[in-house]
């Protein structure tokens, strides 16, 4: 999370003094943690109205501070899709390149099938072989069917396969993985906008989920990321992998304030159990206690 942002709040606040200095130093402490210039603006400037005592201590500027962020964090805090024992659900995951997307798909897999669900995987990232590869590795090792194509076949072509083998075959889910791309590559977005097309086109029999993983270690470009790919597609909540104690964090803070798309779970490592819902509280106390 925001790496020993404890340690420097104790420094910048020794003094006791809740004044331009501190602030200041508060204020270069929040940027180089990853929130944005925008976020901490507002945080400071809550900060500063903010009432103390006469001999207030850190703890109580941790508490204020706490509050401050909770607030813009906590009506953006929302779980993870509940699967409809119904209706099947597609959950179609996206994110640019290297972002942890085809690890993230095995981790969600494996986390609903603790549940109970039966899942299939889709590997819908045809332009790598090593992706299909991957996924095909964590579905021999999770136990899962997975519908794979050829190399460079219709990414489309295979999500539309994988959701006519989940509904014929009874299953409640399935999850497609789909190729690395950087957002300023129209013809790539275009192209994620054809399989989200395709997946739309059975609303009435499957439910649709689109989940955006962020690399957690990527800082402020996120906030772009997530900001154009909602020019293409309807994201409804985010992930934020690799954040495993060497990655800053910060930037769920100011994703949630200046785009308010809701974060659904966080990824702390490789294995499968390493995906865990998120909770603003517990992520702010964290926050606090480095």
């Amino acid at each position: 999370m925001l790496k020993n942002f404890t340690n420097k709040l104790e420094n910048i606040f020794s003094s006791k003094k809740i004044d331009e200095n501190s602030l200041s130093e508060l204020e270069e402490t929040l940027l180089i943690s990853d929130v944005g210039i925008e976020t901490v603006d507002k945080i400071i400037s809550m900060l500063r109205n903010a009432k103390f005592s006469m001999n207030f201590d850190i703890a109580e500027v941790k508490s204020k501070l706490s509050e401050i962020i909770l607030n813009i964090v906590e009506p953006y805090q929302t779980k993870l899709p509940t699967i409809n024992s119904q209706k099947p659900m597609a959950i179609l995951c996206v994110g640019v390149n290297g972002s942890g997307k085809t690890t993230t798909v095995a981790k969600l897999a494996h986390f609903y099938k603790k549940f109970g669900y039966s899942g299939i995987l889709g590997a819908a990232d045809t332009f790598r072989a090593a992706a299909s590869e991957q996924l095909s590795e964590w579905a021999q090792k999770l136990n899962l069917k997975i519908i794979t194509s050829k190399q460079n076949a219709d990414p489309a072509s295979v999500s539309f396969e994988t959701i006519d083998y989940t509904l014929n075959n009874s299953f409640n889910l399935c999850l497609i993985d789909t190729a690395g791309r950087l957002q300023n590559r129209s013809d790539l977005m275009e192209e994620l906008k054809k399989i989200d097309k395709v997946i739309k086109s059975r609303d009435k029999v499957i439910d649709q989920k689109t989940i955006m993983i962020i690399d957690g270690t990527t800082g402020q470009s996120s906030i772009q990321q997530v900001r154009e790919f909602s020019k293409y597609i309807n994201i409804d909540g985010l992930i934020l992998s690799k954040l495993d104690g060497s990655a800053i964090g910060g930037t769920i803070i100011s994703i949630i304030d200046q785009l308010k798309v809701p974060i659904m779970a966080i990824g702390t490592g490789e294995n499968e159990n390493d995906l865990n819902e998120f909770d603003a509280k517990d992520f702010i106390k964290k926050i606090l206690e480095k």
